[in-house]
């Protein structure tokens, strides 16, 4: 099991300010959140960075914000995994990507399905918007599209809030 504890805020919060949410992946370009950044600016609003990590399942939650989670596949874990590796990387890597703009913000970790939580954490924080990247270019992204279906169509179709999608190009990808 692996324990998460809440991320900071970067920057100072305005009580009442609105926010944005935008979902963030790791090695996802930095156009989108800093896209999302820019709007955030424009709107005189807060960032909150969501990333729902599909490979992890929710065994608790403690009265800190601490998640407690578990890997769906224990035959797949590595030493890295366990040590919450690929959440420390996002979060400097977000702290790199969003180092110079002027828009207060934080980096929420969670678990499952991302179209469920960034619904859940857009409620949460009372969210004005959710912004997403495209679907990543070529075969390998029409076919999560195709058995999956796209975390933006099912947003848009069930959210009370506006989803914008920051499109990407295949150079934006590593």
């Amino acid at each position: 099991m692996t324990r998460s504890a809440p991320h900071p805020w970067h920057g100072v919060v305005e009580p009442g300010a609105p926010t944005l949410v935008v979902g963030v992946l790791p090695n996802q370009p930095p156009t989108v959140v800093r896209r999302a950044a820019s709007l955030a600016h424009a709107m005189r609003a807060s960032l909150v960075c969501v990333w729902a990590d599909p490979a992890r399942s929710l065994v608790g939650e403690e009265p800190d914000g601490t998640l407690v989670t578990t890997p769906l596949d224990p035959d797949h874990v590595d030493s890295r995994e366990r040590d919450g590796v690929a959440e420390t990387a996002l979060g400097e890597q977000l702290a790199t990507d969003l180092g110079d703009v002027d828009v207060p913000w934080r980096f929420v970790y969670t678990v499952g399905e991302a179209s469920r939580a960034l619904a859940r954490v857009a409620r949460e924080t009372g969210a004005l918007q959710i912004v997403l990247g495209s679907r990543r270019p070529g075969i390998g992204g029409w076919m999560n599209h195709l058995i999956g279906g796209s975390t933006a169509g099912r947003l848009a179709h069930t959210q009370p809030v506006p989803v914008t999608i920051v499109p990407l190009c295949v150079e934006d990808h590593p």
